[in-house]
């Protein structure tokens, strides 16, 4: 498939604007149109909470075999990014630490986190839930560019694509066996065709909050999560609840991890005097740190999880 061909899922502005960007030898696995989204964004004052809206204009996310591209529609009101010719990141691949993914029924995002000169830089895209799947199966080819995999079949969520997760089904399911079917489901929607499930820990909700906010004036906890170790990486996923204006909304964050990356883990106590699993990335002389809160009693389970990966060859 030509490039011209994998980038007609974009309107005619976003293309022209990729074609700018693109080299000429460059190959386009996948594109991706992202609607102009509004985000809520709360703020607040001892009990006060205001929200202001956020928008991101709509923009494309361009996957080469190089480089994530995320560009912005100049016809958009909302684009900030006229000075960069509509540029608004350029990744890339071989300098990805980690993935980071948070998903509402309408509120998603993919975050890359970056090895750059400065430390780790996250560079984000938001989009809408209908969106979720595709950048799910670009999530798997940058998977496989940084495991010095092949590339999957399919880059793009198709029959080619649903068949080969469906196969895979099967051993997910008898490996995850003990999860709810929530938890199961979302597990499996961050893992690729091939993947093989090794071990997993379900982290409950841990109760944070002092005696007096437990009285009805508030509520602090760590959400429910899970650990799971895969051939391939380790997952994290925290169940995560917001109430917007009043309406409560469920999703989750997702921490995709690569094995190559991962240098070191170990139990460290947090702020409020809890242990956590803190987890260390480094690529290329650039750290990052993902931390798990985990009840006293599943802290060395938590990390002898990880510390199998960190004694087995990537």
């Amino acid at each position: 498939m030509t490039n011209r061909e994998t980038m007609s899922y974009l309107t005619a502005p976003l293309r022209e604007v990729a074609q700018r960007h693109l080299n000429p030898n460059e190959t386009v696995l996948t594109a991706i149109y992202a609607h102009h989204t509004v985000l809520h964004v709360s703020s607040s004052w001892l009990r006060f909470t205001w929200y202001r809206q956020v928008h991101h204009p709509t923009r494309a996310f361009v996957l080469t075999t190089e480089r994530a591209l995320i560009l912005e529609d100049p016809t958009d009101p909302a684009t900030s990014t006229a000075d960069r010719e509509y540029l608004f990141a350029s990744c890339a691949l071989d300098r990805i630490m980690l993935f980071e993914l948070r998903s509402y029924l309408l509120d998603c995002a993919l975050t890359l986190v970056m090895a750059t000169s400065n430390g780790p830089e996250r560079i984000s895209i938001e989009y809408s839930g209908v969106s979720e799947h595709a950048f799910l199966a670009a999530v798997a080819c940058m998977r496989a560019l940084v495991d010095d995999q092949p590339l999957p079949s399919s880059t793009r969520p198709d029959e080619t694509y649903a068949r080969e997760r469906t196969a895979a089904q099967k051993d997910w399911h008898a490996a995850l066996v003990g999860l709810e079917l929530r938890q199961e489901n979302t597990v499996t929607r961050y893992l690729v065709a091939g993947e093989h499930v090794q071990e997993w820990l379900s982290v409950p909700t841990i109760d944070e909050s002092a005696w007096w906010q437990r009285l009805g004036i508030g509520a602090h906890e760590q959400p429910p999560a899970m650990l799971v170790r895969t051939d391939r990486q380790i997952l994290l996923i925290k169940e995560v609840r917001r109430i917007v204006r009043g309406q409560t909304t469920y999703g989750n964050e997702a921490w995709l991890l690569p094995k190559a990356r991962l240098q070191a883990a170990r139990v460290v106590t947090g702020q409020r005097h809890e242990p956590e699993v803190q987890l260390t990335l480094e690529h290329v002389g650039v750290t990052d740190v993902v931390q798990l809160p985990v009840p006293p009693e599943l802290a060395e389970r938590a990390l002898a999880l990880v510390m199998v990966s960190l004694s087995m060859p990537g």
